[in-house]
């Protein structure tokens, strides 16, 4: 589990051709990523020596740790620093398979930081975006551990695909997925959070929100629309949720991020 999260900076370096610094050491933790190009990194008193990072890579180091990057080639990165109140281990690299997701909210966090004004709400939609990433991370992970341990619950990946191309109707049932499945809901929420971290409602809300993100700044559609699209029974129930999760209300992350 991720734990409560707390950013304590973010930043967008556009294309240049190094670093500005060489080294850094940072009280939380960091994490770094290439949005274009390739950089090679090392961490001090890491095991695995140097390494190379590119697209879909997101490079972590930890509070206290010395983080020695050099590009490679003209670079445009993410970097951003953090803290958990969770004893949620991160390896130095993590690769992300869902590179359409990474690149999305890359997008949203180069776009937040070419606003001039970053007042408080803005500032909660980073923290959501920066969240997202370290979700996607904790996926990886997760599938990561459960394949070197040969305890993958084959069972749950489907619950999960099944989620994914269902949570868009508004008959989503976990009860008739249990069915489908076999087993109980209380079996089916238990495995579920032991594989994925989260329990089945909270994923199919993420699955939800991520596409609503999506319509909110790159369609013109109403409130009403995207509800429909997205699997939400109407638009004040999905303004709720938006507003809830993102501590931003959808007409508002509308204005932030539209183009």
């Amino acid at each position: 589990m991720i734990g409560k999260l707390q950013i304590k900076r973010y930043y967008f370096g556009k294309q240049r051709e190094q670093f500005s610094l060489s080294e850094d050491t940072y009280d939380g933790w960091g994490m770094l990523a290439a949005q274009s190009g390739r950089f090679s990194f090392s961490l001090e008193g890491a095991e695995q020596g140097e390494q190379i990072a590119e697209f879909g890579e997101l490079v972590f180091c930890q509070p206290g740790q010395t983080l020695r990057r050099l590009a490679l080639e003209p670079i445009s990165f993410h970097f951003a620093e953090f803290m958990l109140d969770s004893s949620w281990t991160l390896p130095s690299k993590i690769r992300i398979k869902d590179v359409g997701r990474l690149s999305s909210t890359f997008q949203y966090l180069q776009e937040w930081q070419e606003e001039v004004d970053h007042g408080d709400h803005q500032w909660k939609v980073v923290h959501h975006l920066i969240e997202d990433l370290l979700f996607m991370a904790n996926r990886e992970q997760l599938t990561a551990q459960r394949n070197r341990s040969g305890t993958s619950d084959p069972l749950m990946n489907q619950a999960a695909a099944y989620i994914e191309m269902q949570a868009f109707e508004h008959e989503l049932s976990l009860q008739g997925l249990a069915v489908t499945l076999g087993i109980g809901a209380s079996q089916l929420t238990r495995r579920f959070q032991t594989a994925y971290g989260m329990s089945p409602i909270r994923y199919a809300t993420k699955v939800r929100l991520s596409r609503a993100r999506l319509l909110l700044a790159e369609t013109p559609d109403t409130l009403d629309a995207i509800a429909e699209q997205c699997g939400f029974q109407n638009a004040f129930y999905f303004s709720r949720v938006f507003s809830q999760q993102m501590q931003i209300s959808p007409s508002a992350y509308r204005r932030t991020f539209r183009v």
